[in-house]
Formats: C-alpha cells, sequence, structure tokens
C-alpha cells in the first residue's frame, strides 16, 4: 500500500512536469544581419593587400622605438585601459560565482544559548524554571536541480557578457593605439615640412636679396620688394603655426598615453623607417566582423541577452530542490556527539509556478526586447563597420588617382627647373627666374608631404577600421 502511495505521487510529479511544459508563451526573435551579406558589400570594393600574416603589434613596423614606447607603455598602464582590465576581472569572477551554483552548498553553524526556560510553558520542571545551556552545531547541505537549464542559461549569458567586456577592452586598445599613431605620424610629416618651409624661406632670403640690389641700381620698383618681404613673413606665419600644430600634437600623445604634460618635453622629433607600409592580409576580408572589436562587443552583448530568455523561459517550469542536515543538539557539552544528540533531516521542495498575475510574461517579454535592441545595435555597428572600410577603401583608390596627377605636375614643375638653370648657366637670364622656379617646386613638396600624410592614415585608419589586430575571444577559449 506504501509503495503504491508512492508511486503514485511520482506519476503525478512526472505529470505536473510534463503538463507544464507547453506553458511558455511564443516570443518574436529579431534575426542579425548574415555575414555574407556584409562579405558580398565589401568583396565590390575588394583592395590587393600585401601578403603578410596579421599582426597584432603593427606600429613596430614604422621603426621608431620612440613611438613603440608611447604605445606599448600606453597600452599598459594608461587610466582609461587599466579601468576596463578591471571591469573585465570582475566579469570573471561573476562567471565564477555563477557557476559555483552548479555544486551543492555546503554550510556549518554552531548555536551556544544559555537561557532560562518559563515555569509556565510547555516544559514541565525540572527544565520549566531552570536554567540550561544548549548546544547546538550543524552541517548543512542544499542543493537545487537544473532540470530547465536556468543556471546553464545564467552561466553562457555572464560568460559572453565578460566577453563583451574583453572585446570592449580591445576595442579601446585599437582605438588608442591607432590614436597614438595617427598622432605621431601626422608630427612627423609636421618635421618634414618645416625643413621644406626653412629651405623655402632661404630661396626667398636670397630672392629678396637679389630684387633689392636691382632695386639699388634702380632696374625694378619697391613693389617688388614688398611683395618679397610679404613672401617672407607668409612663410614665418606658416612655420610658427607648424611649430603650434607640433606642440599640440606632444600635448595630445601625453593625453591619449597618460602621462604629465612635463612629458612632452622628453620626446625627440620622430624618426619613422622610410618605405614602410602596415601589412594588410589578402584574407582580412573573409573575417572581416570576427575581427573588429566593436562588433565582437555587440555580439557577445546579444549572445548574452539570448540566453536571458531562456533563463526567463525556465521560471515557468517546475522545480525541485534538496536539503540534508546533519546536527546535535544537547544540554551538555560532554555529550554533544553522542547519538542520543544526533539531530538528522533530509528535505525535498517542489516549486510549481501557479499564478503570478503575468509576472514571469513581464519578466520575457522584457528579456525579449532587450534582446531584439542588442540585436538591432549590432546590426547598427556591422553596417557602420561595412561602410567604414568601404568609404577608405574607395578613397585610397581616389587618393592614388590624385598622386598620379601630382606627379605629372611636379614633373613639369622640375622640368621648368632645370630649364631655369640652363639659362642661368648660359647666361641668358639672371638667378631670379631660377629660384622662382625652384620655389614652385618647394611648395610641391610641401603638397606632397600632406598627400602621403593622408595617404599614411588612411592605410592607419583601415588597419583600426580591420580589427587592429584583434583577436575574438573564440580563437582562444573556443566557441561558444
Amino acid at each position: 500500500m506504501y509503495l503504491s502511495k508512492r508511486l503514485f505521487l511520482f506519476t503525478l510529479l512526472c505529470g505536473t512536469f510534463l503538463g507544464f511544459s507547453g506553458c511558455v508563451p511564443n516570443v518574436g526573435k529579431a534575426i542579425p544581419l548574415s555575414d555574407s551579406r556584409i562579405q558580398t558589400e565589401l568583396e565590390k570594393n575588394r583592395a590587393d593587400f600585401t601578403t603578410t600574416p596579421w599582426v597584432r603589434e603593427w606600429w613596430r613596423g614604422y621603426g621608431d622605438a620612440q613611438l613603440t614606447t608611447l604605445v606599448e607603455n600606453a597600452l599598459k598602464d594608461a587610466p582609461r585601459i587599466q579601468s576596463l582590465e578591471a571591469k573585465f576581472a570582475q566579469a570573471n569572477t561573476i562567471i565564477q560565482s555563477v557557476q559555483s551554483r552548479n555544486l551543492p552548498h555546503l554550510s556549518t553553524h554552531a548555536t551556544v544559548l544559555h537561557e532560562r526556560f518559563s515555569e509556565n510553558h510547555i516544559f514541565p520542571a525540572p527544565l520549566g524554571g531552570g536554567t540550561y545551556t544548549q548546544y547546538e552545531p550543524e552541517l548543512k547541505l542544499d542543493y537545487d536541480f537544473d532540470f530547465w537549464h536556468a543556471r546553464s542559461s545564467q552561466i553562457l549569458a555572464v560568460t559572453n557578457e565578460a566577453f563583451a567586456q574583453r572585446a570592449s577592452l580591445e576595442a579601446a586598445k585599437v582605438a588608442l593605439s591607432g590614436a597614438l599613431c595617427e598622432t605621431y605620424l601626422s608630427w612627423s610629416y609636421d618635421e618634414k615640412k618645416l625643413i621644406v618651409l626653412n629651405t623655402l624661406e632661404q630661396n626667398t632670403r636670397e630672392t629678396l636679396r637679389i630684387i633689392e640690389k636691382q632695386y639699388a641700381l634702380g632696374l625694378v620698383d619697391p613693389m617688388q620688394i614688398n611683395t618679397a618681404k610679404s613672401t617672407l613673413f607668409q612663410l614665418g606665419q606658416r612655420k610658427e603655426e607648424l611649430k603650434r600644430t607640433i606642440e599640440g600634437k606632444k600635448e595630445a600623445l601625453c593625453v591619449l598615453g597618460g602621462l604629465l604634460p612635463s612629458y612632452a618635453d622628453t620626446l625627440k622629433p620622430p624618426s619613422i623607417k622610410k618605405g614602410f607600409t602596415p601589412p594588410l592580409p589578402k584574407t582580412i576580408m573573409l573575417d572581416f566582423l570576427s575581427h573588429r572589436p566593436d562588433v565582437a562587443v555587440a555580439k557577445y552583448t546579444a549572445l548574452a541577452k539570448s540566453h536571458t530568455i531562456e533563463h526567463a523561459k525556465a521560471q515557468f517550469y517546475p522545480n525541485i530542490s534538496l536539503s540534508g542536515l546533519i546536527g546535535f543538539t544537547s544540554f551538555s557539552w560532554i555529550k554533544l556527539l553522542d547519538h542520543s544528540s544526533y539531530t538528522p533531516s533530509t528535505g525535498m521542495a517542489f516549486s510549481l509556478p501557479l499564478l503570478d498575475w503575468g509576472e514571469r510574461n513581464a519578466v520575457l517579454s522584457s528579456s525579449v526586447s532587450d534582446y531584439n535592441r542588442s540585436v538591432y545595435e549590432y546590426n547598427h555597428v556591422v553596417i557602420n563597420a561595412a561602410n567604414e572600410v568601404v568609404v577608405l577603401l574607395k578613397q585610397s583608390k581616389l587618393l592614388q588617382s590624385q598622386r598620379h596627377l601630382h606627379d605629372q605636375e611636379m614633373g613639369a614643375k622640375k622640368a621648368n627647373t632645370t630649364i631655369a638653370r640652363k639659362k642661368l648657366t648660359q647666361g641668358l637670364s639672371d638667378k631670379l627666374p631660377y629660384l622662382t622656379a625652384q620655389k614652385t617646386v618647394y611648395e610641391g613638396e610641401i603638397d606632397i608631404l600632406s598627400l602621403l600624410e593622408t595617404e599614411t592614415l588612411l592605410r592607419l585608419h583601415l588597419i583600426t577600421a580591420l580589427g587592429g589586430g584583434y583577436g575574438t575571444m573564440e580563437e582562444s577559449h573556443g566557441s561558444q
């Protein structure tokens, strides 16, 4: 008879579990953009990249020890980076906290109570009216089953949140290294422009001296002297403006690197290796999205929200919790561990959600809305990333055409310089036409430096747009 009752209760329990398996309402989840659509967009503007492996520390290729020190110290010591590393460490501790719930929890508790019992209560004499010390140590074991993967979903959610924190840290590092290199390389071109301006200033001073001699002989009017002086003053202004720009960029390097202002005084002019082009592997387009840390942040966030939905669904089903306790209770500590003081207990709790006035539906709907929002944000980040890369590729092609035209222009200017020099050496003209032709070449060299700077920064922006060497968490931890 007793066995029949137990079988009946077990059957009822199983039936209840099965009966509640269809109680979760249907939800509408947003759909992320497919990688293939983005790949198609990028293939339309595919560029010929150098065939090299993807290099994380690509800034070392510029061959400037000062730049390398600035970037690597900033990636290690900059306050912004340290703050994100602390957040990532915190996310890892949350994972450990949630994972610990998969195992039974064991706790111990001990009570020593000195108490006088009432003479007018349920306890008769000699207990009633007496004063006793009660000893009560206990060892407790608790475990909740996870039939519907509530805990495992929560673990996956916090794990992906940790991955998002890690990707956020990498995104900050890519942005920081890119900004430092961009500022430093721009400073390098400013120094080169300053050298050309100094040469151009010498050319103008020589021109002014010749005009002044011609004026003394009555060959020219004062307007030509004033024009030459005006050009000289303009060059001085350009040099001072460039020096001010350089100081601003040195200050920016200190700000980006988390350095005090006095560090700017220790910086030496850049020494960038000539002809270096940062490597961009041909295969980078094939896994473009996996190498963008901002895309990874959005992806891991969406995955975390998706597992939160599964956790919310699990709340619609019943669950079982087990507990066990081993304890001893005695008024005498001498007999505390005797079998007669032994007070074991076991228990099973069965939670059955019946009527909560829509609370679980509201939590599930909120989780779905949160997930959908994260998917839309992911799609937005992906579209922005694809547009950024495509625009940079198009600009690079247009810049190459501009460089070609400028090279032709410089060829004509240098040809004029050659002709003016021949006329000068043959005595067919004075030195002024030659100096004027030289001046146009120097001005063209400044334009070349501006174009080269733009080309270099475009290449640098393309590196950061393609992820700056970032690798996904799956590459080191396995797919989630």
